[in-house]
């Protein structure tokens, strides 16, 4: 793991984050085996630690073996994965997914809702809110004073610092107070961000991101997106945006794309563009890309490698340790093989075993904003 940054502050918050990294990737940790793979002392890490704990994120869980020379038991820290339950929301263009879930991902309940982009965005957050209630009225009694807050995320630009979803691109039309609403309506914090963002976050804590700290998350599904990370942090242009693999130009020829641009990934390759090429449910798409006649597949073909251009242009650009690929569109065994094929087609030297699907595809609906909620957390942001 590397160490940098610029103040103290920064230093501070980076080693959290190790720490936490750590305890995500063995379960239990003693301070003194976190202290000797980050590069700490004990001190520093019962330092970073102890406010962890008294805000009830980390919690002693007994002690094991003995440390070498001391003769002291190794006093083991873990996740306080029990004790703090959400509400996971990942809004999306087609379906809202609402999960009541602890910190480690095992989840209570859950409901999917149409995202409803024709009434008014309150009263649609207010249909979210009221879903969120039948998840609480569902759980055991034990969880509901466990529910410590709301995390969410949503596709385009959000502002973290008010709450606020900036451009929902295909949902909303208008900068939405998300965190403000949701938060008079279910009496909790609230927290929002890009969505594909807080799934890259998760690749980090929970995932192949944890082993490389240079990685493109590309995320196929109900839209297209990207995420960078470089040295562990996530990139973010001046306009607040994340990577926008979904509009770069891959089609010269292309029709007008929803950004304004011409030939944009998005307007190409994008769900909603393969369903007018054959109809399917997003969930069924390596049954259907399977059974296409011939005509439907060289396009559902032309459109993979098209999102090949794209991926082939990113790794020129940045050379990312990892790509990893996520969304319902990238659990086709099929597609992806084919992607990865026009890749090495067009560029020889490419390493395609670069490329790799996430481990965390199963739980993506919820996993994303649970990283994000425990992001918060170990930057000392309160929730």
């Amino acid at each position: 793991m590397r160490q940098s940054g610029i103040n103290m502050e920064q230093v501070k918050a980076y080693n959290r984050a190790m720490i936490i990294q750590y305890i995500c990737e063995h379960k239990t940790a003693s301070r003194v085996d976190i202290a000797a793979e980050c590069g700490l002392t004990p001190a520093a890490v019962t330092q970073i630690i102890s406010p962890l704990i008294r805000d009830g994120i980390i919690i002693e869980v007994g002690t094991t073996g003995r440390h070498k020379g001391a003769g002291r038991r190794k006093v083991l820290l873990s996740m306080n994965y029990e004790n703090l339950f959400l509400y996971s929301i990942n809004i999306e263009r087609i379906n809202t997914f609402i999960t009541l879930t602890d910190i480690n991902g095992d989840v209570a309940s859950s409901e999917k809702l149409p995202t409803d982009n024709k009434i008014e965005p309150e009263a649609f957050l207010g249909k979210v809110a009221d879903s969120c209630r039948k998840l609480s009225e569902k759980a055991k009694s034990s969880i509901k004073d466990k529910i410590k807050g709301i995390s969410v995320g949503i596709p385009g630009i959000v502002d973290i610092d008010k709450g606020i979803a900036v451009k929902a691109y295909g949902i909303w039309d208008r900068p939405v107070e998300v965190c403000s609403f949701l938060g008079k309506e279910l009496g909790l914090p609230v927290i929002i961000q890009n969505d594909v963002k807080a799934f890259a976050r998760a690749e980090l804590l929970l995932g192949d991101g944890r082993y490389n700290d240079n990685f493109i998350a590309v995320k196929w599904g109900q839209d297209i997106s990207g995420a960078i990370t470089i040295n562990g942090n996530m990139y973010e242009n001046m306009e607040l945006k994340p990577a926008e693999i979904a509009h770069m130009i891959v089609d010269l020829d292309g029709d007008e794309c929803s950004c304004g641009k011409r030939g944009c990934l998005e307007s190409v390759a994008s769900y909603q563009k393969l369903n007018s090429i054959i109809p399917f449910d997003i969930e069924n798409f390596e049954s259907v890309f399977e059974k296409a006649d011939n005509e439907q597949k060289m396009k559902i073909e032309k459109a993979i490698h098209l999102f090949a251009v794209a991926i082939t242009n990113c790794n020129a650009i940045g050379s990312p340790e990892k790509i990893i690929l996520n969304g319902p569109m990238f659990r086709s065994k099929s597609a992806r093989e084919k992607l990865i094929e026009s890749i090495g087609k067009l560029d020889a030297s490419f390493d395609t075993k670069r490329i790799i699907h996430s481990k965390l595809a199963d739980s993506e609906e919820y996993i994303g904003p649970i990283a994000e909620f425990l992001q918060r957390a170990v930057f000392g942001i309160e929730i």
